[in-house]
């Protein structure tokens, strides 16, 4: 054998039998192929880099590259691939071609990686994340690895000790602790401090509740690879220690049965007589002990069902035992389980042993921890004793030395009129008459006209001034359904309990409208002629358009003269005037007479009175000490009489130191006698533009004229020089 095919380990390590038959299988393949031309009497080290280079890729690539790599005369590989299997070194499997027999692929690339570093792992070399921590178990290449480590551990133990200890490490350990396991296992390498620290590790992961099952149990394979003889006592420990969870102790017996069968139901059994921790979890363990072992299931399942801490699931484990007495126990007695959970069983029980369920449905009553519970009790038993429903539901219904809140006792009088229906609306009309509460008085009420009964007590709560409104006017609206009239003039009734100015107060009377109509068009007449309402609302009641047409005029036309309120009166005239023109102006008229305090709405109302206003234009067109509300009378009075707006206009513009006021009347006029009144400004006394202005404006009309006035002006000494000099300016001289 050539120095270049003398393997790369020392005979005296510790791993030296397991490597020594490893060897001697690539011995044999070196033999095979060494003489071949082709390799140039370098089989082995060829051999180590072809299975160095699979570890990345296929055999056909990783052959082509190494070729390559050693110059070798074989360009498509064909003859290297032909030598090496008939040699015996290779062979397909599974659809590809690795190394025979298995470990020798894994070895002799291990070997390689030796061979080019020989003093162990350098931080220099393309391997320096040699056994770096993995985040799963098996590593991919962790044979080659293990390999690696049996070879450089001879030369390089403190390097090895190292990394191997970093993966053993808090942060690292899992799941790295199954690397070195499994290089201690195989004997790869020898080191009591490791496999001391790895068991250590090892142990603490068995005791972890979190962990994942197949890691758990990997963690057991792990553990007794290293130390069968103490695997199964710490198993048996663990199983028998309270404090964990009942699913790691039961993975614990599950293990301990597979290695000792009678300690395993031993220990079974223990574990059935003290579930603890999560109840769901302990239930659900209860139940697998029982897919195990028949009568140990049954045990812990009864221990759960007497358990108060097991709260509703102790129902689920007494359903699961099929023992009646059981379940009568834990119905009639509360014991921590919901009422909801307790009916759920009472429920099972009456389809089991009619005559057990009644007797427990009573005690069940008394123990109730809700309310409403012992009418669902009732619910549960009437097909199978309607007298002792009956009973429980009128204890509820009618009690008698302790309060029930209303709405139970209405459910339990709704049982009793499915028990006996004869009672059924005598049995609500006396609960809403009966009861406290107010809502179940309504509803009991208006249950009686929704199943169709009379609506006599529904009437009769409506009618209650003591009720709260809102409940009131449902009933009345429950009253209306059957009797449309009774439910109108309630709600006129209700509608009186309002404040005078309530919006809500027409909203009801406009629904009473379309029940009852003749009492609520009263109701509401009466709203819109109360002269103490604020007048908008009373307009507001008559908007609401359930009035005639006369009716309407009628109303509005009451509200204008009896409010004091000038803008809400003109507003009712307004609305009169656009449903009767006649009227209207009428109206207008009249109130124009009536608001005496303020000329200017006097002027405004008379203009809307039309011809009708045209007398009270006139006067205080011509009395009104405001020379600009006389003018409004004025140009008022142009549509309607231009005689009396023309006396109007005339005095108006013969007033004295009237100002601009006097040309805007003039202007009003016909031309000509625009131009006799502007006339008569300019050459009357007043400001000096008010004289200019009634020139310019007699000049637009004729221009000749009222140059001839501008150009007396500016001759007058009334008129200051500089007033004079841009007179003449204006008309060219």
């Amino acid at each position: 054998m050539t120095t270049a095919d003398e393997p790369p380990r020392n005979e005296h390590s510790p791993a030296a039998g397991q490597i020594a038959l490893l060897e001697a299988a690539v011995g044999r393949h070196v033999t095979a192929v060494g003489a071949s031309p082709l390799l140039n009497g370098k089989a082995r080290p060829f051999l180590e880099e072809v299975a160095f280079r699979c570890l990345e890729r296929p055999f056909p690539a990783a052959l082509a590259r190494t070729a390559a790599a050693h110059r070798l005369d074989d360009p498509e590989g064909t003859s290297l691939h032909d030598l090496l299997s008939d040699g015996g070194v290779v062979a397909e499997h599974d659809g590809g071609i690795r190394f025979v027999p298995d470990g020798v692929g894994d070895y002799l690339a291990a070997c390689h990686v030796v061979r080019r570093h020989p003093r162990g792992p350098s931080v220099l070399h393309p391997h320096r994340k040699f056994l770096r921590p993995h985040a799963t178990w098996p590593w991919q290449d962790s044979e080659t690895a293990l390999f690696q480590v049996a070879l450089w551990w001879p030369v390089a133990e403190t390097k090895m000790r190292k990394r191997l200890n970093d993966l053993l490490s808090r942060r690292h350990c899992d799941p790295n602790v199954h690397f070195v396991a499994a290089l201690l296992h195989r004997g790869l390498v020898s080191a009591d401090d490791l496999r001391e620290k790895t068991v250590e590790i090892l142990r603490q992961h068995l005791a972890e509740d979190r962990r994942e099952s197949g890691a758990w149990r990997a963690t057991v394979g792990a553990l007794e690879l290293l130390e069968p003889q103490q695997t199964a006592a710490a198993l048996e420990s663990l199983a028998q220690q309270r404090s964990r969870r009942a699913l790691r102790r039961l993975d614990a017996v599950d293990e301990l049965t597979e290695r000792d069968p009678v300690r395993g139901k031993h220990n079974l059994g223990l574990l059935a007589k003290s579930l603890a921790g999560d109840r769901y979890e302990r239930l659900e363990v209860a139940k697998m002990i029982g897919q195990r072992d028949t009568e140990l299931g049954e045990v812990a399942i009864r221990r759960l069902a007497d358990a108060q801490d097991m709260g509703d699931l102790r129902v689920e484990a007494a359903e699961l035992t099929g023992d009646l007495a059981l379940w009568a126990k834990l119905v009639g007695d509360e014991g921590g389980i919901s009422d909801e959970a307790r009916l759920r069983l009472l429920a099972a029980l009456v389809k089991a042993d009619k005559a057990a369920a009644v007797t427990t449905a009573e005690r069940f009553a008394e123990t109730a921890t809700d309310e409403a519970t012992p009418v669902e009790i009732a619910r549960t038993i009437r097909k199978v004793d309607p007298q002792a429903a009956l009973r429980m539901a009128d204890a509820i219904a009618w009690p008698t030395r302790r309060e029930v809140p209303g709405p139970v006792r209405r459910a339990a009088v709704h049982l009793i009129g499915k028990l006996v229906p004869a009672r059924r609306f005598a049995d609500l009309d006396r609960l809403s008459r009966e009861v406290p509460d107010e809502e179940t008085q309504f509803n009991a009420a208006a249950d009686i006209v929704e199943q169709g009964g009379p609506s006599t007590a529904l009437h009769d709560f409506a009618a209650n001034p003591k009720k709260s409104r809102d409940r009131r006017i449902l009933a009345a609206r429950g009253v209306g359904k059957v009797d449309t009239d009774s439910g109108g003039r309630l709600l006129v009734a209700i509608a009186k309990s309002y404040k005078s100015t309530d919006p809500a107060q027409l909203k009801v009377l406009r629904e009473a409208h379309a029940l009852a109509p003749s009492p609520a068009a009263k109701a509401l007449e009466d709203i819109a002629r109360d002269e103490r309402r604020p007048a908008s609302f009373r307009i507001s009641t008559v908007e609401l358009g359930l009035f005639g047409k006369n009716k309407t005029i009628e109303l509005y036309e009451h509200i204008a003269i009896t409010t004091r309120d000038k803008e809400d009166a003109r507003t009712a005239a307004r609305k009169v005037l656009v449903m009767n023109q006649d009227t209207g102006e009428q109206l207008m008229a009249r109130l124009a007479k009536k608001f005496t305090a303020d000329p200017a709405f006097q002027v405004n109302l008379a203009r809307e009175a039309g011809t009708r206003g045209k007398t009270l234009l006139h006067q205080l067109g011509l009395h009104t000490p405001s020379i600009e509300l006389r003018l409004e009378a004025a140009a008022a009075l142009l549509d309607i009489d231009r005689r009396l707006a023309t006396e109007v206009i005339n005095k108006i513009v013969r007033t004295r130191r009237g100002g601009e006021i006097r040309v805007r009347a003039a202007c009003l006029l016909p031309d000509k006698q625009a131009l006799e009144a502007l006339r008569h400004i300019v050459d009357d006394q007043d400001h000096e533009d008010v004289l200019v202005t009634a020139g310019v404006r007699a000049m637009e009309i004729n221009k000749e004229l009222g140059k001839r006035m501008l150009r007396g002006l500016s001759e007058s000494r009334r008129l200051s020089p500089r007033t004079r000099d841009k007179i003449r300016k204006l008309v060219g001289h």
